[in-house]
């Protein structure tokens, strides 16, 4: 009797432990990071797109979009990230909406779409207002495309040092009207950006951002949930 007692008792320990190992989400999931973390993109992608057959709830599937679409931005494949991470902020975790907006905002930087990078910055600081690394890419964008002014207005300096007959340049923008009013309406529009850009920062000022040595390449990291 006793025999038989020990021996039902094993049976249901390896039962509990065989439930417990057998985690097909969870496994997929580890195995994509193990990708992921050897720079193996395709792979890990892979792993991810089996795991979300087997999410247990609909917002796992959500979380698990972030981690797809970051393997999608280290290839390079940025539209298809920004998909991703849009599925991610429609979960009802707030950390993840908020890696979420920022890995967005990576990647509308490195297609060179600054507004809109800006934008996802301010929503993931809408749900974190102490979240530094969206502060310093904010303040990134901004030093970058006041140098990028610069170097414009610099050239337009050059090129006006050069010309020698102020009349004939008058005479050319009466004889092209429609490309000086472009012009004109570029440069407002830019103004605009660098406006809206400084009104965002200073909104920002109470909460100063901590500056580390070595934190220049924090733009490039990505967030993730696991």
């Amino acid at each position: 009797m006793i025999a038989r007692k020990i021996l039902m008792f094993s049976v249901l320990i390896l039962s509990v432990f065989s439930i417990a190992w057998l985690d097909p989400y969870r496994d997929a999931v580890s195995s994509g990071n193990d990708e992921y973390g050897s720079k193996k993109y395709n792979n890990a992608k892979r792993y991810y797109e089996k795991a979300e057959k087997y999410a247990p709830a609909e917002d796992d599937k959500k979380k698990l979009s972030l981690n797809m679409a970051d393997a999608d931005f280290m290839l390079e494949d940025y539209d298809g990230a920004i998909a991703g991470f849009q599925r991610a902020i429609q979960s009802d975790d707030r950390e993840v909406q908020k890696k979420a907006f920022f890995n967005t905002g990576n990647a509308y930087l490195k297609q060179g779409n600054y507004r809109e990078a800006i934008n996802a910055y301010v929503n993931a600081l809408k749900i974190d207002p102490n979240y530094d690394k969206a502060k310093k890419n904010i303040e990134y964008i901004l030093k970058h495309m006041n140098n990028k002014d610069n170097k414009r207005d610099n050239k337009d300096n050059k090129d006006k040092d050069k010309r020698k007959d102020s009349d004939k340049s008058q005479q050319n923008k009466k004889q092209d009207p429609k490309r000086q009013q472009g012009k004109d309406r570029q440069q407002a529009d830019n103004q605009m950006n660098r406006e809206q850009i400084q009104n965002i920062l200073r909104s920002l000022q109470q909460s100063p951002v901590r500056r580390q040595k070595g934190s220049s390449g924090e733009r490039r990291k990505l967030e993730k949930f696991w």
